[in-house]
């Protein structure tokens, strides 16, 4: 089959398109990443060239076309307990100073009628959901090896946010392929975790339930949402301009808590972003703690 040609102009136009929907910035040395990712939805549409599948774009009113260009342009690509560090920061530090927090707070919410105290952690960019599924089974062994001295499962909440709809269909239903849960996952903890149905494992139904998945476009408002003790935006940050950077990385320090801790990509720090937040490290990892 004979590839299609893409024009610097209908670049520039895709380009900026995906910018707008999704707050991807593709730069012109990276054309090519739209030329391989959507040339079969231009064929799938029923159009000859990327100028007619463009103006079919500019006139689509349905999400359906929008939410397939998102999926096609966006990366998902992830693993549990992606790079390591960042996850033995979080068994060792990061959840140890949170449980004597929530403990601290349980204390003196109990003679009260205000709502339980819970701790909150976001998944931003969750993709196919390892990495929310990583932190619910890390969570869950803390909860569980900490029950005797005042833990449960009903004090963490965490939600996993993609924006792509199709994506999050799979995060939700918990299920991987051979190849996915060979990659990043210890046997001990699949067999623990997880049930293998056919040639495929599911999450255990009691850490499926730990996630709320929900559809969030980083690159706008975040609505609604409330604050969060820790967030994990990792390998985001790389995918946008320095103007988004900043807009999304100012949202997010909206949405943290007192003291709350921000988690980027092992090739990603707030140099030119931000001076709202301490870095500091722990191992390997560097963590971004909110200023007050």
């Amino acid at each position: 089959m004979e590839q299609m040609e893409l024009s610097r102009e209908d670049f520039e136009k895709f380009s900026e398109y995906i910018r707008e929907i999704c707050g991807v910035f593709i730069r012109e040395d990276k054309k090519y990443l739209i030329h391989q990712r959507l040339e079969d939805l231009v064929r799938a549409s029923g159009c000859d060239n990327f100028s007619d599948f463009y103006r079919k774009v500019a006139l689509e009113t349905s999400p359906d076309l929008h939410e397939r260009i998102i999926a096609a342009i966006t990366t998902h690509e992830t693993s549990f307990f992606r790079d390591g560090h960042p996850f033995e920061a979080f068994k060792k530090h990061i959840l140890p100073d949170l449980g004597a927090k929530i403990k601290r707070l349980k204390n003196a919410h109990k003679d009260k009628k205000t709502g339980r105290p819970k701790l909150r952690f976001w998944s931003a960019a969750a993709a196919t959901g390892q990495e929310p599924y990583s932190l619910a089974i890390l969570i869950h062994e803390y909860a569980m090896a900490n029950y005797f001295f005042g833990l449960s499962l009903d004090d963490f909440d965490i939600l996993a946010t993609d924006v792509s709809s199709s994506v999050l269909a799979k995060a939700a239903a918990g299920s991987y392929n051979k190849v996915e849960i060979s990659r990043g996952l210890p046997s001990e903890i699949r067999d623990k975790y997880f049930h293998q149905d056919g040639n495929c494992w599911t999450v255990n139904k009691e850490v499926r339930e730990m996630v709320q998945f929900k559809k969030i476009n980083l690159a706008e408002s975040f609505g609604l949402l409330r604050s969060f003790d820790v967030v994990f935006c990792r390998n985001v940050l790389i995918y946008f301009d320095k103007e988004t950077q900043k807009k999304l990385v100012d949202r997010l320090y909206d949405k943290l808590n007192r003291d709350g801790i921000l988690i980027l990509g092992s090739s990603e720090n707030l140099h030119g972003i931000s001076t709202k937040f301490h870095q500091f490290s722990v191992g390997e990892t560097f963590l971004y703690r909110k200023k007050e």
